[in-house]
């Protein structure tokens, strides 16, 4: 065997030789020893440099050998180091079993037959269903069983080629801290994955696969957060991008009375998202939602929802003057959390015990909406839903009531039902606004100009920085440690006044050199403001995907005009995004 130490990285030599030696990843070692006698050593360099962690949406990447890579190891030593960690907490834990769900992945069906071996193989009652769900009915599953734990096998919005393991605590909602680090440590200490036959998990009854009633009670608790029966003669498009989304958004739709047409060629489940440009099945993605588009002009139809592959995010298309207009996701939670509001003010059910929430990377113009009805925001949360989901959990017991949460990467949850953002509620809150909003000879987007011209406008933006490999890793912690010790003094003219340091939890005003406290978990994010919090830009690596990501926010007084103003701020954004851009990567 050639000398690959000579090659690579200690890190990424050390676990080499631990899947080279080690009794788990002896499933490998073949195409291990191939890898090294071809000497592929910066592949091996990027699958091995470090151990993939658990980030904003579990552990996710791209599938294939290595300690940096999904596979039966990464996958199968997750799901016993829950069962082995959710136990300490649980004593009833295995009779209280663990509920498994994947998505329409190319490698989810696997997995997830493999993770339910692991788990009936540690001795848990396990409950499966008898195809791919969506995430949120995931969440709904281990509320509904009074699960100890859930685990879903996705990698969300992620390209075809990766996978991910995300779990679930017994309250329906993601790991956050410390439970996430725990679950680590206790993987670092397996020797041996233990299973059990799939079959003989069934015969034996630890293994429970789960019937429709249960999609049905699902659905069911969805519906429940209707605001409105009116249905009027709207008409929608609906695609799952080859995704779970036609098991809970679909269902729930039609069940609520909506004249609903779908995109026939993306109706088939399928990991490759083949009629998706770049397989990137992500409504983020403006060509994803392309095809429904299409059929919403042919059709003649009011809007178009879509939803990523596990169902969890929603993209919403209405028309423009001009044509088709895709909304952001900021812009559909600020009209969810509109409707929501006013809906429930009109019949005369809020209270100021009713509270919403949002990621800091969110826009403020929910929090605007909120203070116009005398209901809380929740806003100092990190990106990522399951800090939402955390909120919801800490305030059980009190008097305080969630009415609705929102993140800008399309994700919106109204009501208790699942602990985790929900396409299916936000498809239907949507389509009731919309059937509304025709009644009244408007669209969606007449709304949105409507709300700037109450509140101010609020544009927002996101841009991303691929950042692939070993290389792409180094490059975005540079970049991060750049803006903490030698901060960006301006962009394009406008003058940073405060820097907010998630690593440190420190928020420092450039001015007065006076710094505070910031009420937060601590993360590698760091947002510059200009002069008025509303105005900032966020940077922070992706916990999901190889990315440097910069979300920016300007806020701006409506004078009148809206339409003209929303365009001269949108144009001030974009720009204010790629100057930041060529000064941190150094163009």
């Amino acid at each position: 065997m050639k000398d690959y130490k000579k090659y690579l990285s200690e890190e990424a030599a050390n676990n080499v030789t631990k899947w080279l030696e080690k009794k788990k990843y002896q499933e490998y070692k073949p195409q291990l020893l191939e890898m090294i006698e071809a000497e592929k050593w910066q592949e091996l360099e990027d699958a091995f440099f470090k151990i993939i962690e658990f980030g904003t949406g579990g552990r996710r990447g791209t599938t294939g050998i290595g300690s940096n890579r999904i596979n039966k190891v990464t996958i199968g030593e997750s799901a016993q180091a829950l069962c082995s960690y959710i136990e300490k907490f649980e004593p009833e834990a295995k009779t209280k079993g663990i509920a498994v769900v994947c998505d329409t992945r190319l490698s989810s069906p696997e997995l997830s037959r493999y993770v339910a071996e692991v788990v009936s193989g540690n001795g848990f009652k396990t409950y499966v269903y008898d195809g791919f769900r969506s995430t949120p009915q995931l969440s709904f599953t281990v509320r509904e069983l009074k699960c100890a734990a859930g685990i879903v096998i996705s990698a969300s919005h992620n390209p075809p080629m990766d996978n991910g393991f995300k779990a679930y605590w017994t309250d329906g909602g993601q790991l956050v801290k410390p439970h996430d680090k725990g679950v680590m440590a206790e993987a670092e200490k397996i020797e041996e994955i233990v299973s059990l036959d799939f079959d003989k998990g069934v015969e034996s009854g630890l293994i429970t696969i789960l019937s429709s009633d249960m999609d049905d009670k699902y659905q069911e608790a969805v519906l429940k957060q209707s605001e409105s029966d009116y249905r009027g003669d709207l008409k929608v498009v609906y695609s799952p991008l080859h995704g779970a989304g036609q098991r809970n958004s679909l269902p729930v739709l039609e069940k609520a009375g909506f004249n609903v047409i779908t995109v026939k060629e993306q109706m088939i489940p399928d990991g490759n998202f083949p009629t998706v440009k770049g397989g990137k099945a992500n409504p983020e993605e403006r060509s994803a939602n392309d095809m429904a588009v299409a059929l919403m002009q042919a059709e003649k139809a009011d809007i178009a929802i879509t939803n990523d592959p596990d169902a969890d995010r929603i993209g919403v298309m209405v028309y423009g003057e001009d044509g088709p207009i895709y909304l952001n996701g900021n812009m559909s939670a600020s009209l969810d959390t509109e409707y929501v509001l006013s809906r429930m003010h009109e019949k005369g059910a809020l209270t100021d015990k009713h509270y919403i929430a949002k990621t800091i990377v969110t826009t403020d113009l929910m929090q605007a909406i909120a203070n116009r009805y005398g209901v809380k925001t929740y806003t100092n949360m990190l990106i990522g839903f399951k800090y939402i989901g955390e909120l919801i959990k800490n305030k059980e017991g009190t008097d305080e009531i969630f009415t609705i949460g929102g993140e800008e990467s399309y994700g919106v949850l109204k009501g208790d039902y699942v602990r985790d953002k929900d396409g299916a509620v936000g498809a239907l809150l949507s389509a009731e606004h919309a059937a509304l909003l025709k009644k009244e000879g408007k669209t969606l987007l007449d709304k949105l100009y409507e709300m700037y011209e109450t509140y101010g406008i609020y544009v927002e933006d996101l841009r991303t920085v691929m950042c692939p490999g070993k290389d792409g890793f180094s490059l975005m912690q540079k970049i991060m440690q750049n803006l903490r010790t030698n901060p960006v003094k301006e962009v394009l003219g406008e003058r940073v006044t405060e820097i907010l340091n998630y690593e440190s939890l420190k928020r420092k005003n450039l001015d007065t050199l006076e710094e505070t406290d910031i009420d937060c978990y601590s993360g590698n994010v760091i947002t510059l403001v200009f002069g008025d919090y509303r105005r900032r830009i966020t940077i922070r690596p992706s916990g999901t995907e190889p990315k440097l990501k910069f979300y920016i926010q300007w806020f701006k007084e409506s004078e009148g005009d809206v339409k003209k103003e929303y365009q001269e701020v949108r144009d001030l954004v974009e720009n204010l995004g790629e100057n930041l851009e060529a000064t941190l990567l150094g163009d």
